[in-house]
């Protein structure tokens, strides 16, 4: 069956149609510029040091920025001044001819930038520090050795100037893992590298590393009682007569050397009796401590040192004890009478470090109404108890009222070692007093009449005379 289309119809579906496609189109551009825009946003990342790609890794890069900081003492003055410059950390590759190639040599860094190339070695920098690169900070720094010539395997010594040496010290922003490595200085050559503009008056300096030390995460967490790990790990260009040590630095400067080995002997020169170093692992690099049975006294900052030759490499791991409250109250459910007062006691127990906070509320009965703030609270003095926690108690006097019949007080805990507060709650059953004054007086009609009546029944039965 044919359907015919009358021309006014025709003209209506026409523009209809156009319409329609008019505003798919409109809709497709607006899309594309969102997408574009997407994609302009999650490619590129600006910062002050220039274009990086986002999510780009340092393994992938192979370059990092950072600040070059120098001391200058100041004539006739003892105040030290430190300069920072704008650097950059380019791990090379060797090439066939000795010079080094970098991996992106379409996007050289600013010309105003020091240049600080580091050529391969048996030390994997990649290894122990990657990441994200805008998740990355770096900072280099001149290593003083105090007018010592440091004798190192593979470096040649200068016959009328001490070998220029480096640290570099790479932080990940999140507390992952800080990582120091040391450098040593080859040459210094103005030699135009692969990628540099012609003409370019960056400072290049060519070293290699030879030794580094990594720990992380920078701070620890644990509860009482827990077994807790603190990672550390090292890289030498060779095989060093090494000594490892872990000492712990608590609060007002007491310090406790926990561990101390030297490699050369294989001997293990001390050792606390809750700490573990696992031997079989430190010719791997691995220098990580394990501590059991944590306590409270147990806070403080534990440093990993490695000495190899005159080099000293140390990292800092924070332990920090967090140990969860037990809330209690003296009451699960209230049966009151209106104008009874009743004490309401929240009891916050056993927590670590001293900073509980406990809050009444008054729950309402209809959802979604917000809680009233109890105010007349009054706090116990806290307690120390003798694995080093704390504990106090939260309380207020409750003067029952019909209003708060089938009502809900809750006591809120919050402190550091919970994601979220801790909430104990008491349900209040209130009864007026008129209902009540009925059965005390038939209580009372009870109690005075059974008495009675048990005197009256003996004096009735008095003068009878008895069966026997």
């Amino acid at each position: 069956m044919k359907v015919k289309i009358r021309p006014a119809e025709a003209v209506g579906q026409k523009e209809g149609l156009q319409r329609v496609s008019g505003q798919l189109y409109a809709a497709m551009d607006f899309r594309t510029c969102i997408l574009a825009l997407c994609f302009l946003c999650t490619g590129i990342i600006r910062h002050h040091d220039g274009v990086g790609a986002a999510g780009s890794t340092f393994s992938q890069s192979r370059r990092l920025f950072c600040s070059l900081e120098t001391q200058e003492v100041i004539l006739l003055s003892s105040e030290v001044k430190y300069n920072r410059q704008d650097a950059w950390l380019l791990l090379g590759r060797e090439k066939s001819n000795g010079d080094v190639q970098r991996n992106d040599p379409e996007n050289p860094p600013p010309d105003d930038a020091v240049l600080f190339i580091v050529k391969e070695s048996s030390v994997d920098i990649l290894q122990h520090a990657d990441g994200d690169i805008n998740k990355l900070k770096c900072m280099i720094s001149p290593y003083f050795t105090d007018n010592i010539q440091i004798l190192w395997p593979g470096v040649a010594s200068r016959p009328a100037e001490l070998n220029p040496w480096f640290t570099g010290t790479i932080k990940h922003v999140d507390n992952k893992f800080t990582m120091t490595v040391f450098f040593v200085q080859s040459s210094s050559t103005h030699k135009v590298e692969d990628g540099q503009k012609p003409g370019s008056h960056a400072k290049r300096l060519h070293a290699s590393g030879v030794f580094l030390v990594r720990a992380g995460p920078s701070v620890v967490h644990s509860g009482l009682k827990k077994d807790v790990l603190f990672n550390c790990a090292f890289s030498v260009d060779h095989h060093a007569d090494l000594t490892i040590k872990w000492v712990l630095l608590r609060k007002g400067g007491s310090k406790k050397v926990l561990f101390a080995y030297k490699v050369s002997t294989k001997k293990v020169e001390h050792q606390d009796k809750r700490v573990e170093v696992f031997l079989a692992e430190i010719p791997r690099g691995n220098a990580s401590l394990l501590l059991r049975g944590v306590q409270v006294r147990d806070e403080g900052n534990y440093v990993c040192s490695v000495a190899a030759s005159s080099l000293l490499g140390e990292q800092d791991i924070r332990l920090q004890v967090l140990e969860k409250p037990t809330v209690m109250l003296n009451a699960d459910s209230l049966a009151l009478v209106e104008g009874e007062e009743q004490k309401l006691v929240c009891s916050v127990k056993n927590f670590y470090p001293l900073d509980a906070q406990a809050q009444w509320f008054r729950e309402p009965k209809k959802q979604g109404m917000l809680p009233d703030v109890i105010n007349h609270v009054l706090f116990s003095s806290h307690r120390e108890n003798s694995n080093g926690t704390y504990s106090y108690s939260s309380y207020f006097l409750l003067t029952a009222s019909l209003r708060d019949d089938g009502l809900k007080y809750t006591c809120h805990v919050a402190h550091q070692s919970l994601t979220y507060p801790i909430k104990k709650s008491v349900m209040l059953r209130v009864t007026g007093a008129e209902s009540v004054w009925p059965f005390g007086v038939l209580g009372v009609l009870t109690v005075l009449t059974v008495p009675a009546c048990w005197y009256l029944y003996k004096v009735m039965t008095a003068g009878q005379p008895r069966p026997y």
